[in-house]
């Protein structure tokens, strides 16, 4: 069985609490009316709670996992079960159920 597509709306955290924001590039493809995210999109976090340590707070995540069979715009799509890597790995929050894809 599939997993939820993930979209520009889904909510997406650093390991820190910090929040990723998706910066979209396949523009053309959408689902519930929002971008989807692929693999080669950057994701940019705000808010990491490392900034006062001395680990470097986390400023982008990187995915692991993507969609094998699905693509928009050449590029794998992400899913609810991609890994978002930053320092250390992230947390996909629960986000459009509709769309499902492997």
């Amino acid at each position: 069985m599939g997993a939820p597509i993930l979209t520009s709306q889904t909510p997406v955290q650093c390991g820190h609490a910090g929040t990723g924001t998706h910066i979209p590039t396949a523009l053309r493809v959408k689902v519930a009316g929002s971008p989807v995210a692929v693999a080669s999109d950057q994701h940019v976090v705000a808010g990491c709670a490392l900034t006062g340590s001395p680990t470097p707070p986390c400023v982008t995540l990187t995915w692991t996992a993507p969609a094998l069979r699905v693509k928009a715009s050449g590029q794998p799509v992400l899913l609810q079960t991609s890994m978002p890597i930053a320092t250390g790995p992230g947390i996909v929050l629960p986000g459009q159920t509709r769309v499902m894809a492997t």
